[in-house]
């Protein structure tokens, strides 16, 4: 027997270890900590991320066009001649008297021969004038840079707020799922009351069938609550990058947001001065401006210096030896002026042109959408909180109408129909203000998140 009992200690004591660091391994999670796995493994953001690096290399191409280019270059070359003969050749014949010079025309021979040749030079291009495209070409980089960069800032936003509204979520139904463990422990309790009281006979045993079903509707409602709780994990799972099978645990810390102390057209400037989207979509507006520009220059003409040095020799030691022989310098000032070119640059102004009506149009539909969707979250928001006083009213007047409900019951002045009745309103009462309250939270951090303003918000909770 003492072998017996040694075994089981010593079994409590390996599952408490296992147990330990299984706890260890996966610790419950703040909103804090899945904010940041968040952040960090989003594959949206990475992306975003390296947009606006790839746009700050446009703005540094963009840059390099009004720059000159200079270029050296170095080379060698050993050529071989095979023998040559005999061809007739025009030869030069000086008369010594007259110093007049006759072409005789003679059969020539060429021995076989090796030549070397050696040559280095530097050139210069600068680019002097192109209709102004360089400039327009580095303004509508920078536009494009910010674009990225603001996109960027959007898609952190918008992964913070789907973290915290899962979070919340999740939150949300396992206190919802805390509720109807009590409401099934509520009507457990209350089959084993009418069980005894019909064993007695002071209740009929329509009452034993009436708190059975009742207990069955409970436990109905509690497995349909945790498959929501499971269903919830999966979502905060995803939201991390995370796989949704991960098993995954969150604190049951109480979060508070800043409440919402707006009117609806302070948050509707809030949305037009700090959303990123808008922001974002703005400077691409102010992209396509310039690109009509860019393609309004190719009508000017073009000029172009061009300078260039070179060196000669066929020995390598008589390159630059002496330094003042064996050179040559060429300078060009060029313009070129395309005059037609089959109606490429009309079309080319017309494409800018559109895109940019095109992005305008979008940038005009995305504030009104936002408008509207800030609008629905303020009203929402507000409902929300007129519900959710009423509900704490609700609350403590079915508690109470429940302890008197069973207490009828007890005496035989009431029915078990209004004890159920009570106990579903109840349950209902502490599903609602819980329902209420989060959701409450959730629309407020989509308001904050289309104002702009969701990161400020949260520091006290990402702190």
């Amino acid at each position: 027997m003492l072998r017996k009992n040694v075994v089981i200690i010593l079994l409590i004591v390996v599952i408490s270890i296992l147990a330990g660091v299984a706890n260890a391994q996966n610790p419950a999670l703040s909103i804090k900590d899945c904010i940041q796995i968040a952040l960090k493994n989003n594959s949206e953001l990475k992306n975003a991320d390296r947009r606006t690096r790839l746009a700050g290399t446009g703005v540094t191409m963009a840059r390099a066009e009004i720059l000159p280019s200079l270029g050296v270059s170095l080379s060698s070359n050993r050529a071989y001649q095979s023998p040559l003969g005999p061809y007739l050749q025009e030869i030069p014949i000086q008369d010594p008297v007259t110093g007049q010079v006759t072409l005789v025309q003679q059969n020539i021979f060429l021995d076989s021969y090796y030549r070397n040749s050696f040559s280095s030079g530097a050139s210069l291009n600068q680019m002097i004038f192109d209709g102004g495209k360089w400039f327009y070409r580095i303004k509508q980089a920078n536009a494009g840079y910010n674009s990225a960069e603001l996109n960027y800032h959007a898609i952190r936003a918008q992964v913070i707020a789907l973290v915290t509204q899962h979070y919340y979520d999740l939150l949300k139904g396992i206190k919802l799922q805390e509720v109807y463990e009590k409401a099934v422990e509520s009507a457990q309790e209350q089959l084993k009351k009418t069980e005894s009281m019909y064993e007695i006979g002071s209740v009929a045993q329509a009452d034993v069938f009436r708190a059975r079903v009742n207990l069955g509707t409970e436990q109905m409602n509690l497995i349909q609550q945790r498959n929501i709780v499971a269903m919830n994990r999966a979502d905060l799972n995803l939201a991390l990058g995370w796989d949704v099978n991960h098993a995954i645990e969150i604190l049951g810390e109480d979060l508070t947001i800043e409440p919402l102390q707006l009117t609806k057209e302070e948050v509707w400037n809030l949305v037009e001065e700090h959303n990123p989207s808008l922001k974002s979509l703005a400077e691409n507006l102010k992209g396509d401006q310039y690109g009509i520009k860019i393609a309004k220059g190719n009508f000017l003409p073009q000029i172009n210096l061009n300078a260039s040095y070179g060196r000669y020799h066929t020995n390598f030691n008589k390159l630059y030896d002496p330094f003042d022989k064996n050179y040559s310098f060429s300078g060009r000032l060029s313009i070129s002026w395309n005059l037609f070119n089959g109606m490429a640059d009309a079309a080319g102004v017309e494409q800018a042109s559109l895109n940019y009506h095109i992005d305008k149009e979008n940038l005009l539909q995305n504030k009104l959408s936002l408008k509207n969707d800030a609008e629905q979250a303020y009203l929402s928001y507000k409902a929300y909180e007129e519900i959710e006083k009423i509900n704490e009213d609700n609350l403590k007047s079915a508690e109470e109408d429940l302890r008197l409900s069973q207490e009828r019951y007890r005496i035989g002045a009431g029915t078990l129909l209004e004890v159920i009745d009570a106990q579903v309103s109840l349950t209902r009462a502490r599903a609602t203000l819980i329902t209420t309250k989060y959701n409450r939270l959730i629309v407020l951090v989509q308001l904050y998140n289309n104002a702009g303003i969701l990161e400020d918000k949260l520091k006290s909770v990402m702190e």
